[in-house]
């Protein structure tokens, strides 16, 4: 992996781990007990809230959405159905504080809607000044809209002044709807989407009650002591590649620490996902003894096998880690980072591959409530390098999935993309409310190319087909197949 830090970079992001208490040498204190949470932020909202700091002007963690209300819905309805989810939401109506320790909490602030418009276009939160923001007196057109948009989704949150959420809201001449959203990732994700979303689509709150109950999570030093061991012993180890090159790494150990937080500029490219695949592969996941999800994961690991001849690799994989009394209305981001180490081999059949990565999958499942940051402090305080993280791989549900079509009418959505990869490269299934799938992948030009890029799609797109007709036939085999038709096609 190239590193693009430049000394002047480096500089800025020495100067930021100082400020924020996070220096790139071992840590001053061995990791401690996590609780369930503190009087201000949840475990990983402290640890969104540390990236926040490093990187103040960062726009990578701001999520957008176009929301298209169609039937009886009116901009008066959708304005009143907001001001409902905002004012039942503490995490979209407050701003974030630190006390003298230097610990954040939420503090609630007093925050109202304006017509920009009337009757034609409102706006909610701290909107930048951009020429797709200002008011020109002519009909709304979709145009229009996407720049708003995209204006909105790349203006960095200042969250010590802001609440995490702003939109504008336009109603087209025809009175149609539409809802142009960005909320900063330490106040959503999701597990929180449908109670927020279901609000602003009902106009009722709570739209979604109850959440399967656990255990709280409580991790103890003995806990984290297995998780660092279990780190140390796959994806942490010195071993490990980065398979979009083949190379080990070779950065400093400062270097090393350094270097994720150099942000790149990332584009998204979308590839349809037979339902077919989708159908047969759940009959694969039985067979093996997994989740529909956890084989897609495994999918994605022996795509990247596929695409880059890496049979040993890393992915990163993102999880919840949503503590039960942590409601989304109060406690917004609670995501978790598993990173999982996939080692095949090539002469074993596929049945028996995926087989194997699905126990990968589950194994490092076992440590999904220890925090990615508490075991990033514990490799740093054992003398350890920043590991590779170089791929993402995910599967999620759409942000209006299991959401009850409003009596007024349905909603659909758009994504709107910031511009900013987080990974070289990310591969993400997404399921809508249709249940039909797709897939989403996220690269840094840069680092690995659209060559590369759309090549990912098509191997996975690939794998997903032949990988329920191929469970006798040799691993190796099946990626020689798919290799050779995604190099025909692309």
């Amino acid at each position: 992996m190239t590193n693009l830090l430049t000394d002047a970079r480096l500089e800025v992001l020495r100067r930021r781990l100082a400020v924020a208490g996070a220096g790139a040498g071992p840590a001053a204190d061995p990791p401690t007990a996590e609780t369930v949470s503190t009087a201000g932020l949840a475990v990983a909202e402290r640890r969104m809230w540390k990236i926040y700091q490093l990187d103040p002007d960062s726009i990578s963690h701001n999520i957008g959405l176009i929301l298209d209300f169609t039937g009886s819905h009116t901009i008066g309805s959708v304005i009143a159905a907001f001001e409902v989810m905002v004012r039942n939401a503490a995490v979209l109506s407050s701003v974030i504080v630190t006390g003298a320790a230097g610990d954040p909490r939420r503090e609630a602030i007093e925050h109202t809607g304006r017509w920009v418009e009337p009757g034609v276009v409102w706006e909610w939160g701290t909107l930048s000044a951009h020429g797709a923001l200002t008011a020109t007196g002519e009909p709304v057109g979709r145009e229009q809209i996407r720049a708003a948009a995209q204006a909105l989704a790349q203006a960095p949150f200042d969250l010590t002044r802001e609440p995490p959420l702003r939109a504008r809201i336009f109603a087209d001449a025809r009175g149609a709807v539409t809802v142009t959203l960005v909320v900063h990732h330490l106040a959503v994700d999701d597990t929180s989407w449908p109670l927020l979303l279901g609000t602003l689509v009902s106009g009722s709150w709570p739209a979604v009650i109850g959440r399967p109950a656990r255990p709280a999570t409580v991790v103890s030093p003995e806990g984290i002591d297995r998780a660092l061991r279990h780190a140390q012993d796959t994806w942490a180890a010195t071993d490990v590649r980065y398979p979009l090159s083949g190379e080990l790494p070779g950065d400093s150990a400062e270097q090393s620490w350094l270097a994720p937080l150099a942000e790149g500029a990332g584009i998204r490219l979308r590839t349809p996902i037979e339902p077919a695949g989708i159908g047969a592969l759940d009959g694969v996941a039985r067979e093996v003894g997994a989740t529909l999800n956890a084989l897609l994961i495994g999918v994605c690991a022996v795509s990247v096998y596929a695409l880059t001849g890496a049979a040993d690799h890393v992915l990163l994989v993102p999880a919840d880690n949503r503590d039960p009394d942590d409601g989304p209305d109060r406690v917004g981001y609670s995501g978790n980072i598993v990173p999982m180490r996939f080692r095949f081999d090539p002469a074993a059949n596929v049945h028996d591959s995926l087989r194997a990565a699905v126990s990968v999958v589950y194994r490092a499942m076992e440590f999904a409530t220890v925090d990615y940051g508490t075991v990033l402090t514990a490799l740093r305080t054992a003398g350890g390098r920043f590991p590779v993280a170089e791929i993402m791989a995910s599967v999620r549900n759409a942000p209006l999935r299991g959401i009850p079509v409003s009596d007024r009418g349905p909603v659909n959505y758009e994504s709107v993309f910031h511009g900013v990869g987080n990974y070289p490269l990310t591969l993400a299934f997404e399921r809508g409310a249709d249940e039909r799938v797709h897939l989403e992948v996220d690269y840094q030009p840069d680092a690995v190319g659209a060559d590369l890029a759309r090549t990912a799609g098509a191997v996975v797109s690939a794998v997903v087909a032949a990988v329920p007709r191929a469970l006798d036939r040799p691993l190796n085999e099946l990626v020689r197949t798919v290799r050779e038709s995604t190099a025909a096609s692309t």
